[in-house]
C-alpha cells in the first residue's frame, strides 16, 4: 500500500538515487527530478526492479533554469494533488564560473535558487499533504555570503570558502527562514548533513582533493536511510528549523547561519532573481 508521495531531486545521483530506493522499499510514491530523462528513466526501471514498487514516476527539470523549474511545478500540479515531502539533494560543483541564461552563476543557481523555487512553488502541494516536510541536503558551511557580489561575477572562487561554500550556506539560512514561514501550517523545514559520500560531486575538485575525498567517503547507504527516516516518519514532524546529520543526530551550524536579518535578505534576493 502506498501512504506517502515524496519529490526526490538528484535522483539520479548517488545521495538521491539512494535515498529513493529506501523510500521505495517503505512503500512510498516517487517522482524522481532530474535533468536527463535517459538516466532517469533507467534509474526508475531500477529501483522498480530492487523494490518491486511500481509507484515511480519521474519529472525532467533543469535547477538551474527558473522556467524549467517553472515548467516541471505545472506538470507537477497537474498530476499530483499533494505532497508528504520534498527533499532537495541536487546539487553541483563547478571549478570554472559558469552562468544560467539569466546569468546568474551555476553554483548559486542550482544549488540555491533552484531549491528556493521549487520548494516556495510547492507549497500548496506540501500543505496539502500536512503534516509535511522540505528537506534540504546541506553541509555545516562557515562561509559567508557576499550580497554585493552574490553570482560571483567580480570574483569567483569555486570552494569550500568560495561559491560552493556560499551556496550551502545559503541551503541553511533558506531552511532556517522557510522554517520559521511554516510555522503552524503542518510544513516542517529541515536540513541535512549526509556526511562524505562517494559521488561525482567531486569530479571538478583539484585532482588531491578528490583522491582524498574518494578515500575518506563512505556509501550512501547509512545517510540514505536516515534521510528516508526524516522525510517520511511522523516522528520526526517536531523538526522544524533544524539541522541534522547522517546518524540522526541534532547538530548546530555556525551564528552567521542564525541571523534572521542576513536570511531575509537571502531571501528577498532570491525572490527577485527569480521574478
Amino acid at each position: 500500500m502506498v501512504n506517502k508521495t515524496v519529490l526526490i531531486t538528484g535522483a539520479t545521483g548517488t545521495i538521491g538515487k539512494a535515498t529513493a530506493i529506501e523510500l521505495a522499499k517503505n512503500n512510498c510514491k516517487l517522482i524522481l527530478l532530474g535533468r536527463n530523462p535517459e538516466k532517469l528513466s533507467a534509474t526508475k526501471v531500477e529501483i522498480e526492479k530492487i523494490t518491486g514498487n511500481k509507484e515511480i514516476d519521474f519529472a525532467v527539470a533543469d535547477l538551474s533554469e527558473p522556467e524549467s523549474v517553472k515548467k516541471v511545478v505545472e506538470e507537477i500540479k497537474q498530476k499530483y494533488s499533494s505532497l508528504s515531502a520534498l527533499i532537495n539533494v541536487a546539487a553541483i560543483f563547478k571549478k570554472n564560473h559558469l552562468e544560467n541564461s539569466q546569468g546568474n552563476e551555476l553554483m548559486f543557481a542550482t544549488n540555491h535558487l533552484g531549491p528556493f523555487y521549487l520548494s516556495n512553488a510547492l507549497i500548496d502541494l506540501l500543505k496539502a499533504g500536512a503534516p509535511s516536510k522540505v528537506i534540504t541536503v546541506t553541509a555545516p558551511s562557515v562561509s559567508k555570503i557576499n550580497f554585493e557580489d552574490v553570482s560571483g561575477k567580480k570574483k569567483f572562487s569555486a570552494g569550500f570558502m568560495g561559491a560552493f561554500g556560499a551556496s550551502k550556506m545559503m541551503n541553511l539560512m533558506f531552511t532556517y527562514a522557510l522554517a520559521g514561514r511554516m510555522e503552524g501550517t503542518g510544513i516542517s523545514a529541515m536540513a541535512y548533513h549526509p556526511g562524505l559520500v562517494k559521488s561525482d560531486l567531486t569530479i571538478e575538485m583539484p585532482a588531491i582533493l578528490n583522491f582524498i575525498f574518494k578515500q575518506i567517503a563512505s556509501k550512501p547507504d547509512k545517510a540514505a536511510k536516515t534521510l528516508c527516516n526524516f522525510a517520511i516518519d511522523d516522528k520526526f514532524q517536531n523538526t522544524n528549523g533544524k539541522f541534522f546529520r547522517y546518524d540522526g543526530k541534532e547538530i548546530k551550524s555556525n551564528k552567521y547561519s542564525y541571523d534572521k536579518d542576513l536570511q531575509e535578505k537571502l531571501w528577498m534576493v532570491s525572490e527577485g532573481l527569480n521574478n
